[in-house]
């Protein structure tokens, strides 16, 4: 992907939205702010070992990432769903707090500090969110913080994006959304929300499974330069 990344925040080019709108970010939340995959990873090889599963569960888990956690079950066994979601969030609770991402913290100093409204959507349950973001020192960024519970149906349907958007108060065009699975893409292409793609979590692999998609972030920093000038391209793996 062919960028300038702007490391300076321009306040008044970002304050400054369509139609006299302010323009702001939504953020999805796993694999986006914090480095949570591997915690994921860990609590479903709990799941598998209680549950004697076989690698082609952890293939279906892996491949519904940014579903809602009941939906990947239902997916990887149908039969016994309920089952394995309790199991992974009794292994989940022990794991302790995930990484947040190396830039997320001045990025959203940055954003702050410009006056841009911000906001979290993850189909994870939003207590469990709050207290990643507490524990992280982040919550005071971020406006609103939607959950798995809150709007239904969850993502990739557009509702909970559509809902914080109307909460902090922004039209679609001065929105932008950013998340890096291809449920994230799904949710803003629904809402017709301009989406950037969070790579800086993504591996080389899982990054040519986007390759089609035109705005691109492969760090933090470099997501300013995306939500300023709305530009961006194919990325190669």
């Amino acid at each position: 992907m062919a960028s300038n990344p702007r490391t300076i925040l321009d306040a008044s080019a970002l304050s400054a939205g369509v139609n006299g709108h302010t323009r702001g970010v939504v953020f999805d939340f796993d694999g986006t702010l914090v480095d949570s995959y591997p915690l994921i990873e860990q609590a479903f090889a709990h799941v598998m070992r209680t549950h004697n599963l076989d690698e082609r569960a952890r293939a279906l888990f892996q491949q519904s990432r940014g579903l809602p956690l009941p939906e990947q079950m239902k997916l990887v066994a149908p039969d016994i769903w309920e089952a394995l979601v309790t199991t992974y969030r009794e292994a989940d609770t022990g794991l302790g707090h995930a990484r947040v991402f190396r830039g997320i913290p001045t990025l959203v100093r940055k954003l702050r500090r410009a006056g841009a409204p911000m906001g979290v959507v993850s189909c994870k349950r939003r207590a469990l969110v709050e207290a990643e973001l507490e524990a992280a020192r982040l919550r005071g960024y971020f406006d609103v913080v939607i959950g798995f519970e809150d709007v239904t149906p969850p993502k990739p349907a557009p509702d909970p994006l559509l809902a914080a958007i109307g909460y902090l108060g922004l039209s679609r065009s001065s929105a932008i959304y950013v998340g890096d699975s291809m449920v994230d893409l799904e949710t803003g292409r629904a809402a017709r929300v301009r989406t950037v793609l969070a790579a800086w979590g993504l591996s080389a692999e899982l990054r040519a499974t986007f390759r089609r998609h035109r705005l691109w972030a492969t760090r933090p920093s470099e997501m300013l330069a995306l939500v300023l000038t709305g530009n961006g391209h194919k990325r190669a793996a």
